[in-house]
């Protein structure tokens, strides 16, 4: 077992340093004390192997494994265990055995690169007469099986975290790529993070994503460290406010300027490493790339890297514990992307400015926008201005409450805007105006808000909103302070191709302004937690169509939906947990079909389990509902513009109820199970008061 010790920071340019990282070369062979330990995961060479140092500039900076060994790998972590048994037996060659209270698998290896900062074992004492040469000047790169994938890859590389881990001082960060006989792994170790993850480094296509080219890693093995899945660290700086500004100059070419205020939650912070988008692919395959000009921290030029879907910025300090940094990025690209030639373009809920997800995004937000006038352009956010002139288009918007997830659309619309109560709302048809669609939608938008504002007990966070049509079929998303809905929100149904997006109109509608509380009001810190802002807004939103509706018609609504909800349940393969359901192996099909019905039908079905317990506990539904709604508010009060965590979920139920809801959710929510739920036809919604 090697011990870990500090690495120098080194200065010069960032990009080359990560070259070096990423492309080291072979130093002396050196002797192992015992078995290679990697988090939960062992690596032992047989005894003819040799293993030598990598040198990154002269520095070591990992370990070679050339030839034959052993890579054990257990999955301790019990919520942990179905899941990656799951992936393992779907996604891969490996056969995982239980082990009593563990998953294991064993591979046997012809070679293995770890990197890592602190791995310095001594030379072997026959180094000379192995061949080594022992000179950090050796020219000899890593071996073709790893430089190639490396060369061609589609995830962040290990210099990425290592650049990070040197400039932070975090110690004991692994990565290592495993060459088995059958299939080339990733172990990626972070105890940091608090969290390891085992992949497979595949060629194939990812259904789930915009991947369409390279080497990709799907998830096989995940599991936290040291601390349960609930539990976890905080990212070392989070965005308290973001100024963005994006040009349409003309055509597919845009330009962007994005400044983040960034807050340090601990000492020893000289690094931020964000998410950027390098790449997009448009619907006929063809890659759009998007490149960083300049970037600068407080006002002076900086270094920076920008590869992979990640930013890498120097801060040129070591921050203390509350302070402050700004940093201003101008980049640019042919992002303007019209989807299937529409005129319009989006720039969604996806990494086109500069930020850490999830946790380390709660902004305050400003965006301006300035489209050729052809364009009417619409933002995140509450409209501070907007202005025609000189054959130009400009919008102002702005977020006062912490957010998340800023989008920006512009394009051929017609505009029908009404105010309410104080909430301007505004509803944009695409290429012409479909006045009866838009102003069914409003009405809708103004009596959904209403409803739920009174179940809540907290006022819709915004006050000022945008309601998009997108030329497609079968979607919708509610980021903060617009909402986009496809083309069956505003026509009828006329082919029978498409009847099919037509179903639940209502109750997808509520669903988006039910997210202005469940994923805006309250948010997510991680994507373990994002089962919550989906699984209560579908539930409350089937509550709120139930008393909109009202009588017998709202109550046969609100069955069909749980009967809809329990069906989909029921059929989703073994081993998927609500909590994890990001951590499927999205290598087929049947995981990304799984990961939908884990969201909304488990994740739903588990919300209204848990009314009907309190129910049950309570003796009788008007007094169970009166705690299932405190808890709604309690919670949303709780998470209030901040993190909504299922522990501070439970924390809450457990105050409210005087009893230990933990073992229900590790039962229904960590755990793999589902929820026997009986009819509930006949039964009256719960009261908004109370």
């Amino acid at each position: 077992m090697l011990a870990a010790v500090a690495a120098p920071l080194h200065a010069g340019p960032l990009a080359a340093r990560a070259a070096a990282i990423d492309n080291p070369r072979r130093g002396d062979v050196v002797a192992l004390a015992g078995p290679l330990r990697l988090g939960r995961g062992e690596i032992l060479p047989a005894a003819a192997t040799r293993v030598h140092a990598l040198l990154a500039d002269g520095v070591p900076c990992g370990l070679l494994v050339d030839g034959k060994a052993r890579f054990r790998y257990r999955v301790e972590d019990r919520f942990s265990m179905p899941v990656a048994e799951r992936n393992l037996e779907r996604g891969s060659s490996l056969e995982p055995r239980r082990m009593g209270a563990a998953l294991a698998v064993e591979v046997q290896l012809t070679g293995a690169v770890v990197w890592g900062w602190g791995m310095t074992p001594a030379p072997a004492p026959d180094a000379a007469a192995t061949g080594s040469t022992g000179s950090t000047g050796s020219t000899e790169a890593l071996p073709r099986w790893a430089a190639e994938p490396i060369a061609d890859r589609r995830f962040s590389p290990a210099s990425h975290d290592l650049l990070e881990a040197e400039a932070n001082g975090d110690l004991g960060l692994r990565f290592a790529m495993l060459r088995g006989q059958d299939e080339l792994l990733l172990l990626h170790v972070d105890p940091v993070a608090g969290d390891e993850d085992l992949y497979t480094l595949a060629r194939s296509l990812d259904p789930g994503s915009t991947f369409r080219e390279g080497v990709g890693a799907v998830l096989l093995a995940s599991q936290p460290m040291g601390h349960p899945w609930w539990v976890r660290q905080q990212s070392a700086l989070v965005a308290e406010h973001e100024a963005l500004r994006v040009e349409n100059p003309a055509g597919d070419d845009l330009r962007f300027n994005s400044r983040s205020r960034l807050r340090a939650r601990r000492s020893g912070v000289a690094l931020w490493q964000a998410e950027l988008v390098d790449r997009v692919f448009d619907a006929g395959g063809r890659v759009r790339r998007l490149a960083v000009q300049s970037v600068r921290v407080d006002g002076r030029p900086a270094d920076f890297v920008h590869e992979n879907g990640q930013l890498l910025v120097p801060l040129g300090r070591s921050l203390a514990t509350g302070d402050a940094v700004e940093i201003e990025v101008a980049y640019g690209g042919d992002l303007a992307v019209r989807p299937a030639g529409n005129s319009y373009w989006v720039l969604g809920t996806w990494p086109w400015y500069p930020r850490r997800q999830l946790d380390g995004e709660l902004a305050t937000m400003e965006i301006e926008v300035d489209v050729p006038e052809a364009f009417t352009p619409f933002a995140s956010g509450a409209e501070v201005s907007r202005s025609a002139a000189a054959g130009r288009r400009k919008l102002v918007t702005r977020l006062d409450k912490p957010m998340q997830f800023a989008v920006v659309t512009a394009g051929k619309y017609a505009v029908v805007e009404e105010t309410r109560d104080g909430v301007t709302c505004r509803v944009a048809t695409y290429a012409l105006l479909k006045e009866r669609a838009a102003r069914e939608l409003l009405e809708k938008f103004f009596s959904g808000r209403q409803m739920l504002e009174q179940l809540f007990g907290e006022p819709y966070p915004f006050h000022n909103f945008s309601i998009v049509e997108l030329n497609e079929w079968g979607f919708g998303q509610a980021p903060p302070g617009i909402m986009f809905f496809t083309r069956e929100f505003f026509t009828a149904p006329v082919e029978g191709r498409t009847r099919v997006f037509f179903d639940n109109l209502d109750a997808r509608f509520l669903h988006e302004i039910a997210h202005g509380w469940f994923g805006n009001v309250s948010k997510m810190d991680a994507p373990e937690e994002s089962w919550l802002a989906e699984s209560f807004a579908d539930y409350t939103a089937a509550l709120a169509l139930w008393r909109l509706r009202g009588g017998d018609r709202g109550a046969y609504a609100l069955d069909e939906i749980v009967k809809g909800w329990y069906r989909g349940a029921s059929e989703i393969a073994p081993g998927a947990s609500l909590y994890l359901s990001t951590r499927l192996a999205f290598n087929d099909e049947r995981s990304i079909v799984d990961f939908f019905r884990l969201r909304y039908a488990r994740g739903p079905l588990v919300v209204h389990a848990l009314r009907l317990e309190l129910q049950r506990q309570k003796g009788s539904v008007e007094e169970g509902d009166r705690h299932f709604i405190a808890l709604l508010r309690s919670f949303l009060q709780r998470t209030r513009y901040t993190w909504g965590t299922t522990a501070e979920l439970v924390k809450t139920l457990d105050e409210l109820t005087g009893g230990d809801w933990q073992p229900w959710f590790e039962r229904y929510v960590y755990g793999t199970e589902t929820p026997q739920i009986p009819s509930i036809t006949g039964s009256t919604p719960p009261a908004a008061g109370g």
